[in-house]
């Protein structure tokens, strides 16, 4: 039995971030478990998939690297390139992992988590573990969803394109979805020479919203702009069912319109981690997100958190990395009071002046005047 006062489950971006905040609080007493390496998730990125979101270090003017998960590094300067795959990406946070010596314990899949007597209960296959506080640290590109359409195991998702070596079966592909994760698969098939349509309901090119949780991300409308005679998209349309019938995959919308696409439609329906039966009744649910107090926690067991872009809080979706980490210290600190442990004030007032610090989601906005 592998026992501290606190376990991180996952050591992406969100688990390695929150692991080196409470290194760098004074809080030694935890843990991080992941059934991979550091960044599996990113590992297992298509080579031709990149942050949208710019990498370049500001740290000297107070506002840490768009993508750094501690206020001081620097992953466009440690990798030299300014959207990062998601490999290189995993080496940042590997390097991160190995200058604080964070104890990330690899390869130790948890097939059970259960709360007694104050306590959570991890059984992995190589030992167990107990902690009073869990903080989940998942990510979401491991957990792939199908938007409910029906026979959706028809379909490709996203995550699943690896080099797109294998889609040669025709000229024209079908995509359901409309936000980034569709417009860099129709982009990368541009790219190889394919054309594609995009079906969606909500298409975020259209979005008027400044924020890339709503809309397209300049890097994406960019890309999109040199392709844009490649890709159809077709507004206004929910698939929601993929039947097969012979060589032909045939979309049915919410209206009853049939759509014929030559292959296996892609489905760029996106991710959520609380559809793991791990964790599925640990929270209540929105959707396809979990319910969570003013501290991250789980609103059916106390000292349950979470962290990551999973967490949402109303209207205000903390889905990257610049957003979501803003999180880790207000979490620390919550802990260390509930705890009684001091904390290295310093550091914490470090992270308050490098903008990773957000305790009031009520003044987040997009708007801009220009």
């Amino acid at each position: 039995m592998q026992k501290s006062l606190i376990t991180i489950l996952g050591a992406g971006a969100a688990g390695i971030g929150m692991a080196a905040t409470l290194k760098r609080f004074g809080i030694t007493d935890f843990q991080v478990i992941d059934k991979g390496q550091v960044g599996q998730s990113f590992r297992q990125w298509s080579p031709y998939t990149h942050f949208i979101s710019p990498s370049f270090n500001t740290a000297g003017f107070g506002f840490p690297d768009l993508n750094a998960v501690t206020p001081d590094t620097s992953p466009g300067m440690f990798l030299q390139s300014e959207h990062p795959s998601g490999p290189a990406f995993a080496a940042y946070l590997q390097a991160i992992a190995d200058e604080l010596q964070l104890p990330v314990i690899c390869g130790e899949e948890i097939s059970h988590i259960s709360y007694q007597d104050g306590y959570y209960h991890l059984t992995g296959k190589k030992d167990s573990y107990q902690s009073p506080y869990l903080i989940l640290a998942l990510g979401d590109y491991a957990f792939p969803y199908d938007g409910g359409i029906e026979n959706a195991y028809l379909g490709i998702h996203y995550s699943q394109l690896g080099d797109y070596q294998h889609l040669t079966e025709a000229q024209t592909y079908s995509i359901i979805g409309g936000n980034e994760a569709a417009f860099d698969t129709a982009i990368a098939l541009a790219r190889r020479g394919y054309r594609s349509t995009i079906y969606t309901d909500r298409s975020a090119i259209d979005s008027q919203s400044y924020d890339p949780s709503q809309g397209l991300s300049l890097y994406t409308k960019h890309r999109y702009q040199q392709f844009a005679a490649a890709i159809e998209i077709k507004r206004g349309v929910r698939i929601q069912a993929i039947q097969k019938k012979g060589p032909l995959f045939t979309l049915i919308s919410q209206d009853g319109s049939h759509f014929d696409s030559p292959t296996a439609p892609i489905l760029a329906t996106g991710f959520a981690a609380v559809k793991s039966p791990l964790i599925q009744d640990l929270f209540e649910l929105d959707g396809t997100r979990p319910v969570l107090n003013e501290w991250d926690e789980s609103t059916l067991l106390p000292d349950l958190f979470m962290v990551g872009p999973q967490v949402q809080h109303q209207n205000v979706i903390l889905c990257y990395i610049y957003k979501y980490r803003q999180r880790f210290a207000v979490l620390a600190e919550e802990i260390a009071r509930r705890q009684s442990l001091d904390l290295n004030q310093g550091q914490v007032q470090h992270y308050k002046d490098n903008q990773m610090y957000l305790a009031d989601l009520s003044c987040c906005g997009t708007d801009c005047f220009c």
